[in-house]
Order: C-alpha cells, then structure tokens, then sequence
C-alpha cells in the first residue's frame, strides 16, 4: 500500500528529501497564532520541522525520520495543512 501523499501546496524535493510549504496569513496575529499551535503540534506528534518566518508568512521544512518519507511525515502535514486552514493561511 502506497503511503498518503501531501497536499498539491507541498513542494517535492528529492535530495536531500524534503517537503516544503509556505502559508501566508493576513495578520502578525494570525501567524503568531498558527506557530502556537504547529509548536502544541509538534510536542503531541514529536516532529519538529524546520521553520521560517516574517509577520505575515510561515515556511514550513519536513524532512524524513528515516531515507523516505512515510505515513508520520504525510500525516504531520496534513494536520499542519489544518491549522492553517483554520485561520485562512
């Protein structure tokens, strides 16, 4: 069985892997906001992806746990793409 794929807003990169997105907010707020709960995210799931950001914007870097991209790294995306979501990112 094939593993999930991201969302058609994650870029693919091969090598080294990694999945990027960036999400775009109306406000400082906003974004504040989505960072406070990609970091509860992160704790409940234990993924921590690379991150930069400005006041209005948020990259967001996946790379593997192990060579390949699996259902962890699917999954912590989607629910990524959810919090964004919520707040119109």
């Amino acid at each position: 069985m094939a593993d999930p794929q991201p969302g058609g807003n994650w870029r693919m990169q091969e090598r080294p892997p990694l999945m990027t997105r960036r999400y775009e907010f109306a406000t400082y707020a906003e974004t504040r906001k989505f960072l406070d709960d990609l970091a509860v995210l992160s704790e409940r799931t234990g993924y921590f992806p690379d991150l930069n950001f400005g006041k209005t914007y948020v990259n967001v870097s996946v790379a593997p746990r192990d060579e390949t991209f699996g259902a962890a790294e699917y999954s912590f995306t989607a629910q990524t793409d959810n919090l964004a979501a919520q707040l119109g990112g």
